[in-house]
């Protein structure tokens, strides 16, 4: 008698205006965690490589996050896969490990990148990052360990109709379950392309509906910038903040500099009413590494 083969499940995602050309999907855990840095370890600047000892990566609790293998992922890596991930939803909720069939210039383009020779050896670059970047992860109801992509084909020449066949791992599933994943606007993130910090704060602050002030030491360590120097962190934080401002909209997003929440950051997307008035919803309290958690993301695009 043939051995059943458990085929892991993923879940039906609720998107009330379907999966949209720049609809990107992704993990609530993974984006409430420094799992994606936003260093962007450009020209010479040599990426951290897991090896022997693993990496505990700084999370909003009760998310554990922890890279056990390959090198450092980035806001680039971060780009590529949200939208891989959104690929394999095209057709529906996938079943095991989800295939994605793509020409290079389709993927660069739906980046916001031009095509080119360093582009393209970029791409190739990231896809290997991805697929050797190893996690072991704990979120609610769920301990488990994955790879981000299980397989990256490549097919040059001859008359393939895809350049690409990339494969999603299986095990990412469970990291989707019970709401845990979010909607980004895929045009926002290309906005915010010349900024590693501004996209990494953005997909933070998108994940939840509101959030209360928090300090800049807390938001450090999530966005993987332990190491970086105060006064330079905080030149960097206002600066990527204003252009989240800017880009999304909302209406307050910065460090405040005078009043009862100085040295704090305060970011309030809302909902103008047309007498200007602007409503929150449920306040969820983003803590670093503490004792309190987090409520499920938001399942809309953020604007």
């Amino acid at each position: 008698m043939q051995e059943a083969i458990e085929v892991l499940s993923w879940p039906e995602l609720s998107l009330p205006h379907g999966l949209l050309a720049d609809t990107r999907i992704a993990p609530n855990a993974l984006v409430r965690s420094a799992a994606f840095s936003t260093l962007e370890y450009a020209g010479g600047a040599q990426r951290p490589e897991i090896a022997a000892e693993p990496l505990s990566l700084a999370a909003i609790k009760p998310y554990v996050i922890v890279q056990v293998a390959g090198l450092r992922l980035s806001q680039s890596d971060a780009d590529l896969f949200f939208w891989l991930l959104s690929r394999v939803y095209r057709g529906g909720a996938p079943k095991g490990d989800a295939p994605a069939f793509f020409k290079r210039a389709e993927a660069l383009a739906a980046l916001g990148r031009k095509r080119g020779g360093k582009t393209d050896l970029l791409l190739e670059d990231s896809l290997q990052r991805l697929s050797g970047a190893v996690f072991a992860y704990e979120i609610p109801g769920t301990v488990g360990r994955t790879k981000l992509l299980s397989c990256v084909e490549r097919f040059d020449g001859g008359e393939n109709p895809y350049d690409y066949k990339v494969t999603v791992a299986g095990d990412v599933a469970p990291l989707l379950d019970d709401s845990e994943w979010l909607v980004l606007n895929g045009k926002i993130r290309e906005q915010l392309a010349s900024d590693p910090l501004a996209r990494g704060l953005y997909a933070f602050y998108a994940s939840h509906q509101s959030a209360f002030p928090m300090l800049p030491d807390t938001l450090k360590g999530l966005m993987g910038r332990e190491s970086m120097q105060d006064s330079k962190w905080r030149n960097a934080l206002v600066n990527a903040l204003a252009k989240v401002r800017s880009a999304t909209g909302w209406v307050q997003c910065e460090l405040v500099s005078a009043g009862p929440l100085t040295g704090k950051i305060v970011v309030q997307k809302g909902i103008h009413r047309r007498r200007g008035r602007a409503t929150s919803s449920k306040v969820l309290k983003p803590v670093h590494n503490e004792t309190e958690s987090c409520s499920p993301p938001v399942r809309a695009e953020s604007q």
